[in-house]
């Protein structure tokens, strides 16, 4: 990364509602760029934008017919994404609340998904985790929730964070949009 982007520039800043591109652009360089740009494409060519939804412009959502599909996290070698020091990186989360209605179509495409580190636990629940930020045991989403994700068992998983792929390559990317064209079609068909 070039110094100059050690600062953020002001177009990038939660004030301006900075669009995912922008953002990427200015946190990631190289492969890790190009592939996040071509997936923030994607999500807008298919109807799910990423917008703004937290207190940074690097974590932003796209939603399909008003519900939340996937998230994105950008983030380069300022620190300040959940891995203080890490180097540059970015990640999708699908949001897929519908998995038991495509689980056939998951075990036949071969659909899996490996979010090794990237599953944030209830910081409540799990003490020492790398959950959402601002958590309290006073707060409904205390505890988390028990989710089956690929028929694995997780226990504790924050309600506001889904699983997430690191720096996914081009196969993982594929698996992703077609996880994602199925949740939109099982959403279609509630």
């Amino acid at each position: 990364m070039s110094e100059e982007k050690k600062t953020i520039p002001t177009k990038v800043q939660k004030g301006n509602r900075p669009k995912i591109e922008e953002v990427i652009d200015y946190c990631l360089d190289g492969d890790l760029k190009q592939s996040a740009l071509d997936f923030a494409v994607y999500m807008r060519e298919n109807g799910m934008p990423f917008k703004l939804h937290t207190s940074t412009t690097r974590s932003q959502r796209a939603d399909y017919k008003g519900d939340h599909i996937c998230n994105i996290l950008i983030c380069g070698d300022e620190g300040d994404c959940y891995r203080p020091g890490g180097s540059p990186y970015w990640a999708i989360g699908p949001n897929l609340i519908h998995m038991d209605k495509y689980k056939d179509e998951i075990i036949s495409e071969k659909l899996r998904l490996n979010f090794g580190d990237m599953i944030y636990r209830c910081s409540v629940a799990h003490p020492g985790s790398r959950g959402g930020k601002g958590c309290d045991p006073n707060k409904p989403c205390a505890g988390g929730r028990d989710l089956t994700i690929f028929g694995d068992g997780f226990d504790g998983i924050c309600k506001w964070l889904w699983p997430a792929v690191e720096n996914p390559d081009e196969a993982t990317v594929r698996i992703i949009k077609r996880l994602l064209e199925l949740e939109r079609m099982a959403r279609d068909n509630k």
